[in-house]
């Protein structure tokens, strides 16, 4: 992992910062977007959450000193597993909300991108965890559609916490 090194002690803070920036504005604006009538926003917040924390967690184990790659890819099949649960539960909730075709395309569209990150993180930390191989441009891909998804849904969050707010 030594040469993805430098990637690795970029994307990890950035997801950290961008994660901090994210918990101040849900801070400031937490009845828009986590009230109680809130669904929607609420799984936007959660969704953001989730893919910061994820690529921090990445960013962090492949940082760690003389971790072996079957750990590392074992610990990252495990959280990834667990994260993408959770992914398809949001997605799920969202659907169930309306059923209208446009709807779900854009529900689709939203959740598709973590859903995307979330298994190729899972794919290729699979194959590190059964010494297959270290596929660490597809593991930095994953990071980067996690973060990218995350910032994303961060923006589509502010703009209905903005909608709701009185002007």
């Amino acid at each position: 992992m030594q040469p993805w090194s430098q990637f690795y002690a970029t994307i990890g803070p950035a997801s950290a910062a961008l994660l901090g920036l994210l918990f101040v504005a849900v801070s400031i604006n937490a009845s828009a977007a986590l009230g109680p009538d809130e669904a929607a926003s609420r799984r936007l917040t959660e969704q953001a959450f989730q893919n910061y924390l994820a690529v921090m967690m990445v960013a962090l184990l492949a940082l760690f000193p003389a971790i072996s790659t079957r750990t590392f890819g074992a610990v990252t099949l495990l959280c990834a597993a667990g994260w993408s649960v959770w992914v398809v539960v949001r997605f799920g909730q969202t659907v169930a909300q309306r059923l209208e075709w446009g709807f779900w395309l854009h529900a689709l569209r939203r959740h598709g991108a973590s859903l995307a990150g979330f298994t190729i993180l899972m794919v290729v930390a699979l194959r590190m965890a059964l010494n297959w191989g270290a596929d660490y441009s597809w593991l930095a891909a994953s990071m980067l559609v996690l973060l990218f998804s995350a910032t994303t849904v961060s923006w589509e969050l502010l703009g209905r916490i903005a909608s709701r707010k009185p002007r």
